[in-house]
Parts: C-alpha cells; sequence; structure tokens
C-alpha cells in the first residue's frame, strides 16, 4: 500500500462519489470520514479503517480484516480488506458497511 492519510482519503472521495460527497475531519492522528453526516472510517497510518459492529463482525472475519488496536466494544474499527484499496466498487462494499454501522450506533 505505502500511501498517504492524504492519498488516502482522495480515494475514498473520488469512489464514493457514487453514492454522494465524503467530508473528512481531523481526528487525532488520523482523518475521520463522513458521509450524510455518519462517521464510517478512519483513515491513520497509511490504512484505512471502517467502523464496525457486532453486525458487520462477520463480514469482516471472513475477509480476514484486523482490528484496530486498543478499539473496544462500544467503538470499534476493522482495517480495509486489500481490494478496498485497489478496486472502488470494492471499497463502496466495505464503506457500506462501515455506514450501516455508523447509522446503527449514530457515533458522530
Amino acid at each position: 500500500m505505502n500511501k498517504t492519510n492524504d492519498q488516502l482519503t482522495d480515494w475514498i472521495r473520488k469512489g464514493m462519489q457514487p453514492i454522494g460527497p465524503v467530508s473528512v475531519r481531523a481526528m487525532g492522528e488520523g482523518q475521520a470520514v463522513y458521509l450524510e453526516n455518519v462517521f464510517f472510517a478512519l483513515v491513520k497510518d497509511g490504512r484505512i479503517w471502517f467502523y464496525a459492529d457486532e453486525e458487520s463482525d462477520l463480514a469482516f472475519d471472513a475477509a480476514g480484516s484486523e482490528w484496530m488496536e486498543g478499539s473496544h466494544q462500544q467503538q470499534y474499527f476493522r482495517s480495509a480488506p486489500d481490494a478496498a484499496y485497489e478496486d472502488a466498487k470494492d471499497l463502496r462494499k466495505w464503506a457500506k458497511q462501515g455506514m450501516a454501522a455508523g447509522r446503527r450506533t449514530k457515533f458522530k
């Protein structure tokens, strides 16, 4: 991968265009990514992390996604599968998982 956080947020913006405009806000050492005012991803340390919950865990597990270190039961993130870095369709697939988890938890 070896991409900067800014390169990754640009990739997310472009890849998510068919769904809608993405906004990015600074968050600690990373960048929080929103669509329709729903926080669905975090870009940190050159990686994309999607917001996750119990309902999305099985899909992330099946894709081999890692847990973000320090994530806990009420609020956590899973690593984007490799395909999400190369194919916009895959990016949108996983972003939709993050959006659904974000809506369920209403985390903003």
